[in-house]
């Protein structure tokens, strides 16, 4: 425990977190659980079962929840309990700060506050996220500016974003945090042959969300020219205009027939998939983070990733980059790491070293030198 936080009374607002998490809901539940253990005094506010199981005595059970995937109805409500409802508690119970694991503070908060803040695509893509952009461009910077004591970016591109679009912000009042990575949830502990259970050996993996900015349609093209007879396996929750839209790329090239839409996964089907991957191919454009590429390392996956955005400062010098709207880069790439299996065995124990040094108790622990630092 980090000295003088058993006496903190932190506030967490846990609104956003679901039950199947992925990107910003997993955040949440593993550094707030990284925080509840080690400040005895904190509450967090959500409805989260799992939450509730394991700190009973810590959580708060109030506000709606949340309904994934989100609409605007369910966001809408969200947001207005927190500028009311969370407000009102905060008034009432006095705790010495208020955090947000996400890009969303209170208005004229009681209580010093902390708010983070893991991308600006709103603002990179505002034609993808229409119903957020006013929130980005005219509310989100006057709360960072007027509401807020500190703000954490998870990346220092997330920073240089921040300064970017919101140059009126004291650069002295922003941290940079890394994320961590649990990888407990992941493992296997039941024996079955590979093939018998997915059906193909032989395979790329894509996984995320069907979003414009991840760039999917990228690898089918890339696939078409690879000389292998690889499948591509795609995890995650895809709308089906987007797979509609990606499977039709994908007939054009002649490639149709080798994708394989797997939906969610359960994470420890998915610690499977890397690691029997021939490659994790990691082709975002955008990423505050990029989380999989933590995934992707710890189970010794081989990685090529987009050389945009955050990817190389989480990467380091363990993917093979590629340029993100360059099929015939990916492609060739495709190729070097199936044919060089002394490429492939470094980069695995490059990864896994690389990996050690993101940990939630480790950003747990960053975060709390904040919170003190803030209130001394």
């Amino acid at each position: 425990m980090v000295e003088g936080a058993e006496h903190l009374t932190v506030a967490i607002n846990g609104s956003l977190m679901h039950p199947q998490p992925t990107g910003l809901s997993r955040y949440g539940v593993e550094l707030c659980s990284c925080l509840l253990r080690s400040l005895p005094k904190a509450k967090i506010y959500t409805k989260l079962k799992e939450l509730e199981d394991l700190f009973p005595e810590q959580v708060v059970s109030k506000g709606p929840k949340f309904k994934h995937p989100a609409n605007l109805g369910s966001n809408l409500k969200r947001l207005l309990w927190l500028q009311s409802g969370m407000r009102l508690n905060l008034h009432l119970q006095k705790p010495s700060l208020n955090f947000a694991p996400i890009a969303e503070g209170i208005i004229y908060s009681p209580v010093p506050q902390i708010v983070t803040i893991h991308d600006l695509l709103p603002l990179y893509d505002p034609v993808f996220m229409p119903r957020w952009k006013t929130y980005y461009s005219k509310i989100l910077p006057k709360i960072l500016k007027n509401h807020c004591t500190n703000i954490i970016c998870i990346s220092e591109f997330t920073k240089n974003e921040l300064s970017k679009y919101y140059p009126e912000i004291n650069e002295n009042l922003i941290k940079v945090i890394h994320p961590g990575f649990n990888p407990s949830s992941f493992q296997n502990i039941r024996e079955f042959i590979f093939s018998d259970k997915f059906g193909f050996n032989d395979y790329f993996l894509l996984v995320g969300e069907g979003r414009p900015y991840k760039n999917l349609e990228l690898v089918p093209k890339a696939l078409s020219i690879y000389t292998g007879n690889s499948i591509l396996a795609i995890c995650g929750r895809i709308p089906d205009d987007e797979k509609m839209r990606i499977q039709e790329i994908a007939n054009e090239v002649g490639v149709g027939s080798r994708l394989r839409w797997l939906g969610y996964v359960s994470d420890e089907d998915l610690g499977l998939l890397y690691k029997n991957s021939n490659a994790f191919i990691f082709p975002s454009l955008y990423e505050g983070f990029g989380l999989p590429l933590l995934e992707a390392m710890s189970f010794g996956a081989p990685i090529l990733s987009s050389n945009a955005a955050s990817l190389p400062e989480v990467g380091g010098n363990v993917p093979i980059y590629f340029d993100p709207i360059d099929p015939i880069d990916l492609s060739q790439k495709m190729e070097l790491l199936v044919h060089n299996q002394t490429i492939v065995e470094g980069m695995r124990t490059a990864g896994f070293q690389r990996v050690k040094h993101f940990t939630w108790e480790e950003s747990a622990h960053k975060h709390i030198d904040l919170f003190i630092n803030i209130l001394n």
